[in-house]
C-alpha cells in the first residue's frame, strides 16, 4: 500500500503525515506501507482536489481535510488496506 499526503506544508498537513508515520511505527498499519508527503499543489489540481491536506491511498483520494483524531485516520486507512 502507498499512502500520500498532499498539502501546502502547513502545520495541519505535516501533522497528518506524522500521524500516519506514527501508526506505521506502532504497527497499527503494515510496516511495509510506503508513506510519502508532497507540497506540490499541482498534484492536488490534477486530482481535482480543492482543499488540503489530501489523503491519497494507492492513487485514490480517500479524504480531504484533517481527521478528528488518529483513531478516525486509522479507520480510513484500514478500509483500503490489502
Amino acid at each position: 500500500m502507498k499512502i500520500k499526503v498532499i498539502g501546502s506544508g502547513c502545520p495541519t498537513c505535516i501533522k497528518l503525515h506524522q500521524w500516519i508515520l506514527k501508526l506505521r511505527d506502532e504497527g497499527k498499519i503494515n510496516k511495509k506501507t510506503e508513506i510519502d508527503y508532497s507540497k506540490d499543489i499541482n498534484e492536488l489540481i490534477e486530482l481535482g482536489v480543492m482543499g488540503s491536506p489530501a489523503l491519497v491511498i494507492d492513487g485514490k483520494v480517500v479524504g480531504v481535510g484533517m481527521p478528528s483524531d488518529e483513531k478516525e485516520l486509522l479507520e480510513i486507512i484500514k478500509k483500503y488496506e490489502k
